[in-house]
């Protein structure tokens, strides 16, 4: 189960040990029992007994739920879970932690977890210590742990109508919500967190389950704002959120009491990096926000969501007016597909979703907006080539060592594309 680097092998070793499992007598089950929770806390060898162990008890549940029923041991395991992600969280080293073994006890306690799940939702749902975890573990560094959290939160809590989270019930996972005040907040802010990862960290499967939980979450966020909300707090931009500008924070003045408008301006200000993978997912959730939410929320939002899409296609444009006066041929140059197929997929949604004539107000905002930020930058510019000289030619050399790199790189992109990926050799 830990030793092997066969996928495959661990896999029917675990069909294999479920088997024999299902077919031993209480004894000896107890007896293999007792075996488990003494690797449990053997953190000896690199901790591998108690990966082992936590597996194990993945297994017994598959095997014999009717044996971990009794004597308390599925709460006995809980509190396990809840010891070793706890340890393992603060134990992390994020530098590494993709070479080495250490997110593996993480990412076995949260595929117990699921298992768990399935066979007493009820006891799990109970269990807000372990939400609380799971939902830390979002922000996780490795991209298993953060897909696998993010399946555990959209299985148990995505099923559930906006309406089920108004008051506690012990019943449905909403209790789970509930009973942490400021969680959904919690989660909308990992998930976005997963999203703004940089273009080499971009994961398919983990943004489309962000992508997921996020649908769910905007319309919970709408009806019932005051669950993202601690006592005595109130929401705001991230540390992080260096793209969060003047205008954006204007935007959304009244953020602190709305998590739609938070969400949706974090969103916004994710989107205005360059970066394809990033970009994309974020124009899929705006996708996903158009089909789940209701005109009203979606008009609301409709320049925060526009700002970045119109951003993106007047990057395109100037991008292929570059290349088409560069090429000699323009005709076949520009007749492969586009980079603003997406985008404007995105805006035909929401033009569908609010209506045109809001549409085309909130669209010829955003471009005035966009006008006017240009002439402004420009006067700065130029006006601090008056006023200060030599921070306007350090500026002129930056650019052009930007400009250099970008050359530099359509290069190695071009030699990619035909399959060159070795210098040729220079003989004298």
């Amino acid at each position: 189960l830990v030793n092997d680097d066969c996928k495959k092998c661990k896999e029917s070793i675990g069909q294999c040990i479920t088997t024999l499992l299902s077919r031993l007598s209480a004894q000896v089950l107890q007896s293999l029992y007792e075996y488990a929770l003494r690797w449990s806390d053997d953190a000896t060898q690199g901790g591998q007994l108690q990966r082992t162990s936590i597996q194990l008890f993945g297994l017994f549940l598959d095997a014999r739920l009717d044996f971990m029923k009794k004597n308390k041991r599925v709460e006995i395991l809980v509190n396990y879970l809840v010891r070793r992600i706890e340890n393992e969280i603060s134990d992390v080293d994020h530098t590494n932690v993709l070479l080495g073994n250490e997110w593996e006890m993480v990412y076995f306690c949260l595929q117990t977890m699921e298992k768990l799940g399935l066979a007493q939702q009820t006891v799990i749902w109970k269990a807000t210590e372990l939400w609380g975890l799971v939902i830390k573990c979002l922000v996780h560094p490795h991209p298993w742990v953060r897909l696998l959290s993010s399946r555990l939160i959209q299985s148990h809590l995505s099923a559930n109508k906006p309406d089920q989270y108004e008051r506690i019930n012990d019943n449905l996972s909403s209790s789970i919500i509930l009973k942490i005040p400021g969680s959904l907040f919690e989660i909308a802010r990992n998930l976005c967190f997963q999203l703004n990862s940089d273009e080499d960290q971009q994961v398919e499967n983990v943004s489309t389950m962000a992508i997921k939980n996020l649908s769910w979450i905007i319309n919970v966020m709408d009806q019932y704002p005051h669950l993202c909300f601690k006592e005595g707090k109130s929401l705001g931009f991230d540390a992080d959120d260096s793209d969060a500008d003047d205008e954006s924070r204007e935007m959304c003045g009244d953020r602190h009491q709305d998590p739609v408008a938070w969400l949706v301006t974090r969103l916004s200000n994710i989107a205005k990096k360059r970066g394809i993978l990033r970009r994309e997912a974020i124009f899929k959730c705006f996708a996903a926000f158009a089909t789940v939410c209701e005109p009203s929320v979606v008009v609301r939002h409709l320049e925060l969501m526009l700002e970045p899409l119109n951003r993106v296609l007047i990057e395109i444009k100037h991008k292929e007016e570059r290349f088409m006066g560069r090429t000699r041929n323009p005709v076949v140059s520009g007749s492969g597909p586009s980079g603003a197929d997406l985008p404007n997929e995105v805006m035909q949604l929401l033009e569908d979703k609010s209506g045109t004539e809001e549409f085309m107000g909130s669209l010829t905002a955003v471009k005035s907006k966009a006008r006017e930020r240009k002439e402004t930058r420009k006067q700065q510019i130029a006006a601090e080539a008056i006023r200060n000289p030599e921070a306007a030619a350090k500026r002129r050399i930056d650019k052009q060592k930007k400009e250099k790199q970008r050359q530099k790189r359509r290069v190695e992109e071009k030699k990619r594309g035909r399959g060159v990926f070795t210098k040729k050799p220079r003989y004298l």
